[in-house]
């Protein structure tokens, strides 16, 4: 070996073994700050971790799920695949020997295939984001230097390979038409000037991909290593169910998170695993609505704070831990830090967020935005009792009166009156406990959905009953708003009253309900099956039970409620019993489904006023109008409240009928 390739390998394993020393310190230091967080368990259900893994991170599951996630697929693989070239690359380059598939024809091939798939990826992107410059993405220099840093290395690499076939390296093959395009281009080119460029193109290529390895850790690129780990490690429990707090630990004194590191290691995870692709962004009604919060930068700002904040964090730990006998140092750790209120999130961030799930619904890592957000206010509520008025008033109403609207207490079976309703009574046993709700007990509009509701019951002989003046609140919005003691006085004094009573299942027509009884409530000792209102009479028409006679002739297009669709995955009950309607002609709006919007009702939307930006129900109604539809439909009293105040406020209230699945139903049986 000549001493200028001895030289050659020394300068290269002198900037190896720098760049892998400055990647491992930055990257350790990012997972220390990950380590402050609060502990919580994620390594449940080991199967399904690894079967989500295959389908979301080696089969980009959710990333494909949009036309321009097909770009980031190529990426991905091509990444892949030319990283197995790179070890071949350093391999011939620097000690003339090629890996076992390096010289193989098939490798050969689908190096050059990804490289030409990357680069069409890499321009599509930068048109995307430098030209159309869509809402989701920020115009930022951080993505043009990665963009331009992987175009570099793909670009050097395929030169170096026309080198290294017009200089006898490399046999010219239909297999790698690039490099052998490349190589006649070069051919007849003066010999010492072709190895000049060649070695020029080698460390360019080196240096670049070095520089590449530094840069990760403190770009975010770093979701690159962070993002498998974050799918891996996603939430398996029901979207629906919500963490409980141990409100009897004397030794907690404050409830939810105020700090950075009140966080758990997952939630905080979550920011080096953000792409941002702006998903999230453009599918928050928040968001579009021109309020305050974003749930794209409500993860980046907790990221970029755990990253400011994360050196005072170690060294305040270890000066701690440090003193006379370790006292606790968690509690110790968090005393000083920033509040994330006021220093890194607004108020009016906190309480935009409807709780929709979109966002999650919307994230390719599988980032978790509606915890933080909970968690958040449940600091503001019961660390700090501050809240906005109206939110006050509905806990208030709802710790007094036992519903959020603040009626009496004694009345919530008042509802059900003239109708002859079975009211379910100690030592009696029925097949379906019918729970009303505090919205068909105390709102006039959704009271009529109750009462109809009760009519095709009866029609179809089900055996159900009530427990009229028995049943209490659920408490869901008391836990939506933050208020976790007073959800859980809730939750057990509604269990005190259940387990006296004999049912085999619970039906209920409000998806909030319906969420918190089947997703929350077993943890409090509910274990009975609990079913929407439509799932029970598609089951019915199924069964010939219910027959939809009589034709409506209305065009229609139905409003998916956040809570039965993708907290619970309920999206076809609803439309096949619409479907089943003589005449009824079902129109989709053009965000349904898993897209749909939110109507502005859920986590505690209800309550309170719209001061900033426009009003959500206002936009869902006017893309429900945009179908043409003569009816809006839904499956939820606050779904249906807020698209008659939407059609109210658009002056279309007369020719645009809003009603419940339900009563549609009852118009066509009846």
């Amino acid at each position: 070996m000549t001493p200028v390739a001895i030289l050659r390998i020394v300068i290269f394993l002198a900037l190896l073994v720098t760049s892998v020393y400055l990647f491992w310190t930055a990257f350790h230091k990012r997972y220390r700050f990950l380590m402050m967080g609060a502990k919580e368990d994620r390594t449940d259900n080991t199967p399904e971790r690894i079967k989500g893994f295959l389908k979301y991170v080696l089969a980009q599951g959710k990333v494909v799920a949009e036309p321009a996630g097909l770009g980031h697929f190529v990426i991905f693989w091509g990444f892949i695949i030319l990283s197995f070239g790179t070890l071949d690359f350093i391999a011939y380059q620097y000690f003339g020997v090629h890996l076992p598939y390096g010289e193989a024809g098939w490798f050969l091939f689908l190096h050059e295939l990804f490289s030409v798939l990357v680069l069409v990826a890499l321009a599509i992107a930068f048109y995307r984001r430098y030209v159309l410059q869509p809402m989701r993405l920020d115009i930022s220099v951080e993505a043009g230097v990665i963009l331009g840093l992987i175009t570099i290395l793909v670009i050097s690499d395929l030169l170096v390979s026309g080198l290294q076939v017009a200089l006898g390296e490399q046999e010219p093959s239909a297999l790698v038409p690039v490099a052998t395009g490349l190589g006649a281009l070069f051919s007849g080119g003066n010999p010492a000037a072709l190895n000049a460029f060649h070695e020029a193109l080698v460390w360019i290529h080196i240096v670049t991909l070095l520089g590449f390895l530094v840069y990760i850790p403190r770009s975010k690129h770093l979701h690159m290593i962070a993002a498998p780990f974050n799918v891996y490690f996603r939430k398996l429990r029901p979207p629906g169910a919500l963490k409980t707090l141990d409100l009897e630990d004397e030794s907690v004194e404050e409830f939810g998170v105020g700090r950075v590191n009140q966080f758990t290691w997952k939630q905080l995870l979550d920011g080096y695993a953000c792409t941002e692709c702006g998903r999230c962004h453009v599918n928050c009604p928040a968001t579009l609505s021109g309020k305050p919060l974003s749930p794209k930068y409500l993860i980046l700002k907790m990221r970029d704070h755990l990253v400011q904040v994360g050196d005072a964090m170690l060294a305040q730990r270890a000066a701690v831990a440090a003193g006379a006998g370790g006292p606790d140092v968690e509690v110790a750790a968090t005393a000083e830090l920033p509040s994330l209120i006021g220093e890194v999130y607004t108020e009016d961030e906190i309480w935009s967020c409807t709780t929709c799930r979109a966002c999650e619904e919307a994230c390719p890592v599988f980032n978790e935005h509606v915890d933080k957000i909970i968690d958040l206010r449940r600091y503001l509520v019961l660390t700090e009792g501050k809240m906005e008025p109206e939110i006050s008033r509905a806990l208030n109403n709802m710790e007094r009166q036992g519903n959020a609207w603040g009626r009496s207490r004694a009345s919530r079976g008042d509802w059900a009156d003239g109708l002859d309703v079975p009211v379910l009574e100690e030592g009696q046993e029925v097949e379906y406990l019918y729970y009303a709700g505090c919205a068909a007990c105390y709102d006039d509009r959704n009271n009529k959905v109750a009462r109809t509701l009760v009519g095709l019951l009866k029609k179809a002989g089900v055996n159900f009953a009530i427990l009229g003046g028995a049943e209490e609140c659920c408490g869901e919005s008391a836990r939506r708003l933050g208020n976790e003691f007073l959800f859980q006085q809730m939750a057990e004094q509604n269990m005190e009253v259940l387990k006296n009573y004999k049912f085999k299942k619970i039906v209920t027509a409000d998806p909030h309900c319906f969420n918190t009884l089947k997703n929350e409530y077993p943890e409090f000792g509910l274990n009975v099956e609990v079913i929407h209102h439509t799932q029970l009479l598609a089951d019915l028409i199924r069964e010939g039970k219910l027959k939809p006679e009589k034709s409506l002739d209305l065009d229609v297009t139905y409003h998916d409620s956040c809570y039965l669709g993708r907290y619970n995955g309920e999206y076809d009950a609803p439309r096949y019993i619409l479907e089943s309607i003589p005449g009824v002609n079902l129109v989709e709006m053009e965000r349904s489904r898993e897209r749909g919007m939110c109507c502005g009702g859920g986590g505690g939307g209800m309550w309170k006023e719209e001061r900033l930006g426009n009003r959500i129900n206002v936009m869902r109604t006017e893309q429900a109008m945009e179908t043409g539809a003569e009816a809006i439909a839904s499956a939820c009293p606050y779904c249906l409240i807020m698209m008659e105040d939407g059609t109210k406020a658009k002056g279309v209230s007369e020719t645009v009928k809003t009603l419940d699945v339900v009563e549609m139903l009852d118009m066509s049986v009846n």
